[in-house]
């Protein structure tokens, strides 16, 4: 009987080193600089279907790889989870019911050791991605979010030909769940209903100045749907804004308020689904300063505007939007949702969300038309307070908003929005009142 001949030891080895050196190849380590031509080296660490739409065929790559660093967040919102989060549910209609502060449903490593593991996220619920994305929505974000001084930049033919650049300010200040009023309360007005409102407007150039718009969110958005208004300068006047135009763009932009920090809608309003987390490439605390910041001080006055000069200074790719250049990376547990818009003339039949694991920071979305295609991309990047150049932000710590890009894969335009000035700039209650009035609208042109 004739026999099979085992291999030699030199196969097992060759094989071994084969295996072996493969997945050594397809991983990066802290000091690496990943580029176009080693790029197979990340694949599995950034999702997929960006992959295909962002980084194949880019010949531009230029990623450094660091250490990835703890951003706890404040210990207030920490103590708020410890106390209220196990009682926390759901109503028939996606609703929080129990909600006081902090993350609503323990899946950050620190959440449930606060909680000692008392009502941990399970795999198998089957409200998992309603809940995680209420999680994402109600993260640790300092309790107002003040942007003096932002620019934003639009791209046509794939970012090759500007059309114009931009200039503003927002801010988005919560009246409500703010942990970081405790124990004294919650509310940053007494018996509010107001749970966040949010202000933007463009200062120049000449054909944008004054164009604004105000939205006020309600704690049950359910049953009081937002108030949004905005001024639109060449129709001088002021206009409410109906809920399904929220999904529309934004003064010729990409961007959407639906879209802001990833999502702003109505978590409740949403089917979502977990489509479970890995170990991703994340740009979570960028080191780019490149935007002029407002000089310290009771003046607050910028010595210059946002130009072209500053956009080119800071150099995004592709499509001049994306952060594939002169930015650092870190390995970090990342949460992935699906939401599908329920409404039936939503621009996206739906849209693919990243988050950080720890802190719930958004990443990056992809979103897909009505007919299945790969529509938006946007990509989200923040600054630690901790590290931050204003010193008011220190202590605070939570991830401040610093720039977004978007880019629409169908028509191959873009925006930029830079906003390194961005703090978590305490407000009193009178104050925010004051500052979020529609009579601001009027006056902004």
């Amino acid at each position: 009987m004739s026999r099979t001949p085992r291999p030699s030891l030199f196969w097992y080895a060759l094989l071994s080193t084969l295996v072996t050196g493969a997945v050594a190849v397809a991983d990066v380590e802290p000091g690496d600089v990943v580029t176009a031509g080693s790029r197979e080296r990340i694949r599995e660490l950034i999702p997929a279907e960006v992959y295909a739409a962002a980084f194949e065929g880019f010949a531009d790559l230029e990623m450094e790889i660091v250490a990835p660093k703890a951003y706890p967040p404040h210990p207030k919102y920490v103590e708020a989870t410890a106390r209220h989060a196990c009682r926390v549910s759901l109503d028939e209609h996606g609703q929080l019911v129990g909600y006081v502060a902090g993350q609503p449903f323990p899946y950050s490593a620190w959440a449930q050791e606060a909680t000692g593991h008392a009502c941990d996220l399970e795999p198998d619920d089957p409200q998992l991605g309603l809940k995680l994305a209420w999680n994402a929505y109600l993260r640790w974000n300092g309790g107002s979010i003040d942007t003096p001084h932002w620019g934003q930049s639009y791209w046509r033919e794939a970012g090759d030909r500007t059309w114009k650049i931009a200039r503003g300010e927002y801010r988005r200040t919560y009246f409500s769940y703010r942990a970081d009023l405790l124990p004294e309360t919650t509310s940053l007005v007494p018996d509010t209903d107001i749970e966040w409102a949010e202000y933007s407007e463009t200062k120049d150039p000449f054909d944008m100045r004054g164009a604004s718009f105000l939205v006020y969110r309600y704690r049950d958005s359910r049953a009081k749907r937002d108030d949004a208004w905005a001024y639109v300068p060449t129709r001088r006047r002021v206009r409410r804004i109906p809920s399904e135009e929220k999904a529309d763009s934004v003064q010729g932009s990409n961007f959407t308020l639906e879209d802001f920090f990833l999502f702003s809608g109505y978590v409740w309003d949403q089917d979502w689904r977990f489509l479970g987390e890995s170990l991703q490439l994340a740009a979570l605390d960028t080191k780019r300063r490149c935007f002029p910041l407002l000089p310290e001080g009771p003046a607050r006055e910028l010595p210059e505007r946002g130009s072209d000069r500053h956009f080119f200074s800071c150099r995004f790719a592709p499509h001049r939007a994306l952060p594939l250049v002169d930015e650092t990376w870190q390995k970090r547990t990342v949460v992935a949702l699906e939401q599908r818009p329920r409404r039936s003339g939503h621009p996206y039949s739906r849209k693919l969300l990243w988050y950080d694991k720890e802190t719930f920071t958004p990443l990056l979305f992809l979103a897909y038309a009505r007919d299945g295609r790969p529509y938006r991309l946007n990509w989200y990047l923040g600054n630690w307070s901790e590290t931050s150049p204003n010193p008011e932000n220190h202590g605070k710590q939570v991830i401040l908003f610093a720039a977004t890009g978007v880019v629409d894969l169908l028509s191959g335009t873009s925006n930029l929005f830079l906003a390194f000035d961005t703090s978590a700039r305490p407000f009193t209650g009178e104050e925010s009142l004051r500052y979020f009035d529609t009579s601001r609208l009027k006056k902004s042109h």
